[in-house]
């Protein structure tokens, strides 16, 4: 297991629970969510789901401020998703202390919809919430 923080290179190392900074163009920061991982399916080594916490901050999230955060939307993504944008896990808070849960990547059943996001969709996405 890695120490924190760290870059992943992959998302062998990611769990449910992690999270790292969305830095904001205003100097404040948003916070992403690991919430899932694999997120391709069973041999997948890139993908996992990603969520936006409903969290905006003037300093980096930890586990203590991010405590009861909402999580507003969860996508499938690639790691890149963490390693472009706030550059390295920062830490863990498991979900079920926030009563949060991960959408299922691998619902396939018909009428199934599953978003996929680029690696900057996140930080866009917090960049409107901080707007609010």
């Amino acid at each position: 297991m890695p120490v924190y923080p760290f870059v992943p290179k992959s998302n062998r190392y990611l769990e449910a629970g992690q999270f790292w900074a969305l830095p904001l163009s205003d100097g404040r920061y948003g916070c992403g969510r690991v919430m899932a991982a694999p997120a391709f399916g069973a041999k997948d080594r890139v993908g996992f789901v990603a969520g936006l916490a409903g969290w905006i901050g003037s300093e980096l999230p930890t586990e203590a401020t991010i405590a009861s955060a909402p999580v507003l939307l969860q996508a499938k993504a690639h790691f890149e998703t963490i390693s472009k944008t706030g550059g390295s896990v920062l830490g863990i808070r498991p979900l079920e202390l926030d009563g949060l849960v991960a959408i299922d990547p691998h619902d396939y059943r018909v009428g199934s919809v599953h978003r996929v996001w680029g690696w900057q969709t996140i930080v866009n996405k917090a960049e409107l919430l901080a707007e609010e």
